[in-house]
Parts: C-alpha cells; structure tokens; sequence
C-alpha cells in the first residue's frame, strides 16, 4: 500500500475543553502528518461535553442548593465560564484539527456509520480512566469497528494507581483486539500487563514528541511583554498552590498571574488570566519565571519550556504525573508540602534532561511506526 495513502483514524478526548486535551490531539496528528499520513481525529463528542450535559450536570449540582437565591447566585458564576471555555476550544479545534465528517456521541450511534480509515488508534489523555470518564466507555477502545479493522494504542492513560476488579475482565476483552499496546505512564503499562498483555510499551504523550522549538510556532507572545512573574494552575483549586504562590511572591517580589477556566477564581491570589486562548496557554509557561501547577501538562510544558517548576498533586489520579517526573529524574519538583520554597528555585539541568527526552522521544517514534507496520500485516 503506498504510504501517501494510508489514512488513519484517532480517537481521544479532544472535546474535552481543556489544555491538554486539546493539545496532545493536536500533537499526535501533527507527528503523524510529518510521517506522511493522513490523518483525522475521530469527532467523538459524548452528551458530557456538550451544552447540553454541561446544563445538567449543573442543574444534578444544584440539589446542594435549598436556598434559591444561592442557586441563582452559583448558576451565575458557573455558566459565563461554560461559555468561555467553549468559544476558546471551539475556536482551537476549528483552526488545528483534522476532524471526521462522522459525528458521534455513543458507541452504538458509531457502530451505525462508515469508517472509511486504513487503521484506527487510540490516542493519549485519560481515555481509559474510569473514573475521569465516569464509567468504562468502549467506544474509547473502538469497540464500535468492525472486526477486520486494524487498531492500536499510542500513550494511552488508565490515570489510576489499580483498575477496578469489576472492570478488568471488560478492558481485557476490549484490548485483545488491539495488534499493540503502549500508555504514557509506567503504573499504566504495569496495570495492563496485569491483565494478561505482555507486550505493553510505555511511550511519551503526544505534546512531548514535538520539542521547544516545534512549540514556540505555535504559541502566542502576549505575555512576554510582562515583566517576571510567578505562574500558577490550580485545576483542584488547592489551598496549597495558592499559599506556595504567596510565599515566593514575598520573597522574591515577582507579580503572581492565575491561569483559571473559571471567571470566580478573581478572588484567588494573583491576577486572573481567565481561559486565556490555547496559544496564550503555552505562551505564559513559556515566558514565565515559575511554574506552580498540578495538571500533568502543566508539568509537561514547563519542562519543554525549560522552566522552573514545582508540581503539587491532586490526591486522585496522580500516577501520571509521578511517573512522568521520575523517569526525568526529577521526582524532587513534585511536592506536597509548602513549607519550604528552597525547591523551585533550584536550578534544573535541562541538558540531561533533554538527552533523556531524545531518548524516549526516538523510542516512542519507533513503537508507532512499529505499530503501524503490524497494522499492514
């Protein structure tokens, strides 16, 4: 078959409105164009994400709520962040992503369609997180494809320490199918070999096959203009971020800027950057003097970036970030106490960790062209 012809089908969470989502969808079809594919992201968009399901999740919330000028209140706060973030991600999606004329948004509606792709993938984030996804979604292990049709995984992520009893004997039914299997995070490839698969590889996300200067093409300088600043991205909304923040604007009198998808964070320390558009995203990493997050490609972008980064956990799904700092050896940048600031002010020898990064990065390149001859079988 010639290669110029190939075309492949990539199902994710790009619909997933945040960062990462987005952009690692947006970096494993960039790599796999520069291998000369075609290539398109299945539009997988579940009720979760959509306006719709927004408003009812919203309104299941709203039962906390016996006081309804409270209710009003909290609608009030909540749905100009809905909006927000989904005019800056609709907006990414339309200009950066190769998205499937089939739409869909259940396993049984994509069993009804065409797919027309040579090969499928299950590409990066949380799509085998159960409890990120709220139950174990076959349509995120292209259940819905006819049998003959040829699929693997690249960097996929479980994003728990052990999967449910309940719900290993369905993962091993829906990745027998699979001609090979890789996750982005060690527990991950450790939790899968488990269920009987003995050759799982573990493989960079998709955001870290493109290095600093692929990266810089596509970020927006907005903030460069600033002086230093502190960074901060608090997805859990933890008290510790927020206390780590103030004491190194403090010592080192550095302007704290809060990057939040929600407009009510105002009242947090530091200036709020609300939904700043994807391009703005990575530009404040790029340009800042330190990084206090805790979402793995927070982490992952100060890294490319070459920043000076601390990384405070959440308590639930915490393994891929772990995991990720470890095999850079530097397990020290995640933290959970704040008592000290001595950590992010250390130097990081970015040389080591760039050998490290090529390393990883040529091995990664390899499992998915691997993966895609076995495909040709």
């Amino acid at each position: 078959m010639d290669r110029k012809k190939i075309k492949i089908g990539i199902i994710t969470l790009h619909r997933a409105e945040n960062y990462g989502s987005v952009l690692q969808a947006f970096a494993l079809q960039k790599v796999l164009e520069h291998l000369n594919f075609d290539v398109e992201i299945l539009d997988y968009h579940p009720e979760r994400y959509t306006n719709k399901g927004k408003l009812r999740r919203l309104k299941n919330q709203s039962a906390r709520f016996s006081n309804p000028i409270l209710l009003f209140v909290a609608k009030m706060l909540i749905l100009p962040s809905y909006w927000r973030k989904n005019r800056v991600f609709e907006r990414f999606i339309s200009q950066h992503i190769r998205l499937s004329k089939n739409k869909f948004a259940t396993n049984e509606e994509a069993k009804r369609m065409v797919w027309n792709a040579d090969y499928y993938c299950v590409g990066s984030d949380q799509v085998w997180n159960s409890f990120y996804n709220e139950t174990v979604e076959p349509v995120l292990y292209l259940d819905f494809l006819p049998n003959e049709k040829r699929r693997f995984s690249y960097a996929s992520s479980i994003g728990l320490s052990e999967i449910p009893a309940n719900e290993k004997l369905q993962m091993q039914q829906f990745l027998s199918s699979f001609v090979s299997l890789s996750l982005r995070e060690k527990t991950g490839v450790n939790l899968v070999k488990e269920l009987g698969f003995s050759n799982v590889e573990q493989v960079l996300d998709p955001t870290l096959l493109l290095d600093k200067d692929q990266w810089r093409l596509y970020l927006s300088e907005k903030s460069s203009k600033k002086k230093k600043y502190i960074l901060t991205y608090n997805l859990h909304h933890d008290k510790r971020i927020d206390d780590y923040a103030k004491r190194l604007e403090k010592k080192h009198h550095l302007p704290v800027y809060n990057i939040s998808y929600n407009w009510h964070d105002v009242v947090r320390p530091g200036k709020l950057l609300w939904c700043p558009e994807v391009s703005e995203f990575l530009g404040w990493i790029a340009n800042a003097e330190y990084v206090i997050a805790d979402s793995f490609h927070s982490t992952v972008f100060s890294v490319i970036f070459h920043k000076k980064f601390v990384t405070i956990t959440p308590e639930v799904a915490s393994s891929r970030v772990v995991d990720f700092l470890n095999m850079l050896n530097l397990e020290e940048r995640n933290i959970s106490s704040v008592e000290t600031i001595d950590v992010i002010e250390q130097s990081i020898d970015y040389e080591k960790v760039e050998k490290l990064l090529i390393g990883y990065r040529q091995k990664s390149m390899e499992y998915l062209q691997r993966s895609i001859e076995l495909c040709q079988r």
